[in-house]
């Protein structure tokens, strides 16, 4: 594959949804606030993927890729040179000829109960009330909470499912807080829920920069802008789901943080789909060390699963 020219405008790949086209803005301007191009450089090419024509449920053997793979494809076919993606949808083994090599900044990282009636915390949701979510991890987290509540399957992007919320589809929906403070949305209702209390997805809240390996111009342009704490928290989390071999579609979250220079804290937690059954794990290493200690996360998550919850039907 070609090497980038110089002499061509740098052309970031994104999907073509209101937020992940924000997100490309965001590593736009990061670009140019470096001194790296100038904004008259820099194209944005948005390119439809798979999921985005999706209504339907999507089960556990679709995976990541229907949101990843067209802009990646776009990337080995050297029709762009640089894919933004949000980490938690990037596949834990990447394209040949692909890496990772930065994130941004981490945004917040927290998930956020999104309602059309203010509430100050999950207690006050009505009994029997119906909340909207196509993540697992949501659902077994919000089920072990409150059993109470009915989930029902809920698809569509940032926009989508706000206006379900507000045509009274259901009571109550959840957000990443990163997209929400991204797009500077301030409808409904929103409560975000502390870290502690609801362990994010992995790579919540990132925004993952993936290039061609033999690129060099653009891992050097992603090395200027990667902000190194949250790439390697980005790193360790996904080495557990390495490990695991999971998905988005099983109810596993795992967050990994910086507690000081040199201390990285990484929490994990793996459950049935009812949230019955939760297993959490918790580790503090050094940043040299951490990856490894995912490594060993993964394993016991994977050791638990197979000896705990392999009949529970857990990807269904």
């Amino acid at each position: 594959m070609p090497k980038s020219d110089s002499n061509k405008k740098l052309r970031i790949g994104t999907r073509a949804t209101k937020l992940a086209i924000k997100q490309a803005e965001i590593l736009s301007q990061e670009i140019i606030n470096k001194g790296i191009e100038k904004k008259d450089n820099i194209e944005i090419i948005t390119i439809k993927s798979s999921g985005d024509y999706v209504s339907a449920s999507i089960g556990p053997y679709d995976g990541k890729l229907l949101f990843t793979k067209e802009i990646d494809q776009a990337l080995i076919d050297n029709r762009i040179d640089i894919a933004a993606h949000s980490v938690k949808d990037i596949e834990s083994n990447l394209f040949d000829g692909l890496e990772l090599y930065g994130v941004l900044e981490r945004e917040d990282p927290r998930d956020a109960l999104i309602t059309a009636n203010k509430i100050k915390n999950i207690e006050d949701l009505p009994q029997n009330c119906l909340l909207g979510t196509s993540s697992p991890r949501r659902e077994a987290i919000i089920r072990s909470i409150r059993n109470d509540i009915r989930v029902i399957e809920y698809r569509g992007n940032f926009e989508t499912r706000i206006k379900k919320l507000i045509n009274n589809e259901v009571d109550a929906t959840f957000l990443a807080m990163a997209g929400i403070k991204r797009l500077g949305y301030e409808g409904c209702y929103i409560l975000p829920i502390d870290t502690n209390k609801f362990l994010p997805a992995a790579g919540q809240g990132a925004i993952g920069l993936i290039a061609r390996k033999d690129d060099e111009i653009m891992k050097d342009v992603i090395e200027k802008i990667n902000h190194q704490k949250s790439y390697i928290s980005i790193l360790a989390e996904r080495k557990v789901l390495e490990k695991f071999g999971g998905s988005c579609y099983q109810p596993i979250a795992i967050f990994s943080r910086f507690l000081n220079e040199n201390e990285v804290s990484i929490d994990a937690m793996i459950s049935n789909k009812s949230g019955s059954k939760n297993f959490y794990l918790s580790k503090i290493g050094s940043k040299s060390s951490i990856i490894n200690i995912a490594g060993d996360i993964g394993q016991k998550l994977l050791e638990y699963y197979n000896k705990s919850l392999s009949n529970d039907s857990i990807k269904s």
